[in-house]
């Protein structure tokens, strides 16, 4: 049984700045701030998931194809204490995915 109040325990690539010491909540809260500034739509999946889609502003053609991913907030297996983000990429331009995830780990504060 899955526990929605509590972020899951995952394996997932992970590096120095994509984890963090602070507690789950203050980290979701921050990643929705900054959704609302960086203007990507997003919902809440669990407490700790949201899923995003965000379009590159600029892009080179007329309408371009939005980009769907995910983040959560998970706790690290293992080590005490540490929770990462865990993105993952559901559909759109694997450059402008790359581009919105370098933009939203330079802004969030872990």
């Amino acid at each position: 049984m899955v526990d929605d109040n509590k972020p899951r325990s995952l394996r997932f690539t992970f590096n120095s700045n994509t984890t963090s010491s602070r507690p789950p909540e203050e980290i979701i809260k921050a990643v929705v701030a900054l959704a609302t500034r960086h203007r990507f739509a997003f919902k809440t999946v669990t407490p700790y998931q949201l899923e995003c889609v965000w379009s590159n502003p600029a892009a080179q053609v007329e309408k371009p194809e939005p980009v769907k991913f995910e983040i959560e907030v998970c706790k690290l297996p293992r080590l005490k204490n540490l929770h990462g983000l865990r993105f993952k990429r559901v559909a759109g331009s694997s450059g402008d995915y790359k581009e919105i995830c370098e933009k939203i780990l330079e802004s969030v504060q872990l």
